[in-house]
């Protein structure tokens, strides 16, 4: 039988995958309602059509588990020979059916609990509006003529709005701190910050920033210039929430004086 002639009816809120592997993130989460037509069918797997709001038709793999397989060409139907002016009283009642199955499902449609058919999930790695993190972890202090590295707490916020599906932008600032014989060194940044995600389906982040750098000790302080560059991961944990670990480099300059800090850390994002 052409699989073209069958379709599928989403039973339950369900992912579609570029390829048959459930732990890729989704295309698109197809809701409960969607009709979707079947174009192979591979095992526990079906390859559908289906209508993408951004991106128009396009075809992914979602679970036989997840849908309700139809056929029109093998619907039940009255097969009796009859005066064509004589209604099928099956296919009344069919028709029946089949009306009031689309008003009750329109009625409810919007209802607290009932998905509208027509709107879909969000994508797993969506990010939009306001983004805010704050980090913990172990940093690494070192300058251009030290001979060894000190180990220290390091951390740091960052906040802004969303540009786009790549594109995040705002303000950060992170520090380093250790008490040296009864004195706290302290290293940190001030700046303008931006995160790029090469992938929209990915939580893989690309981060800099620019701005103002400090070094305090003794109770003096040196300011310069600071800057900051990393590379992180959200890993998701709710529509909105991720865990992010990361690994930053920052440091100030001025003409005096040099610190520079690798920092290790695990954060939380919120998108």
């Amino acid at each position: 039988m052409n699989a073209w002639a069958q379709s599928a009816a989403v039973t339950t809120n369900a992912p579609i995958y570029i390829a048959a592997v459930e732990t890729q993130s989704p295309l698109r989460v197809a809701s409960v309602g969607t009709t979707l037509q079947i174009v192979a069918d591979q095992g526990e797997w079906l390859k559908v059509a289906f209508n993408d709001p951004q991106w128009g038709r396009r075809v992914g793999w979602i679970q036989k588990k997840n849908v309700r397989i139809t056929d029109p060409a093998l619907r039940p139907t009255d097969l009796s020979i009859r005066d064509t002016a004589t209604a099928s009283p099956i296919d009344a009642q069919d028709d029946s059916v089949a009306r009031h199955s689309t008003d009750q499902t329109t009625a409810m449609a919007g209802q607290p609990g009932f998905p509208r058919p027509d709107v879909q999930s969000k994508p797993s790695q969506a990010r939009e509006g306001f983004w805010f993190n704050a980090g913990l972890g172990l940093g690494s202090l070192g300058c251009d003529n030290c001979s060894v590295r000190e180990n220290g707490l390091s951390g740091g916020l960052s906040l802004g709005a969303t540009l786009g599906d790549k594109w995040l932008l705002g303000v950060g600032t992170t520090g380093w701190a250790k008490d040296i014989d009864g004195e706290q060194l302290t290293v940190g940044t001030l700046d303008t910050r931006f995160r790029f995600y090469p992938a929209r389906s990915s939580g893989f982040f690309l981060t800099g920033g620019l701005g103002l750098g400090t070094l305090n000790f003794r109770n003096e302080s040196e300011f310069g210039v600071g800057a900051i560059v990393g590379v992180g991961w959200d890993i998701r944990v709710s529509r909105n929430v991720s865990l992010t670990p990361f690994y930053n480099g920052f440091a100030m300059r001025n003409s005096l004086t040099d610190a520079n800090v690798g920092q290790l850390g695990l954060g939380v994002t919120i998108h």
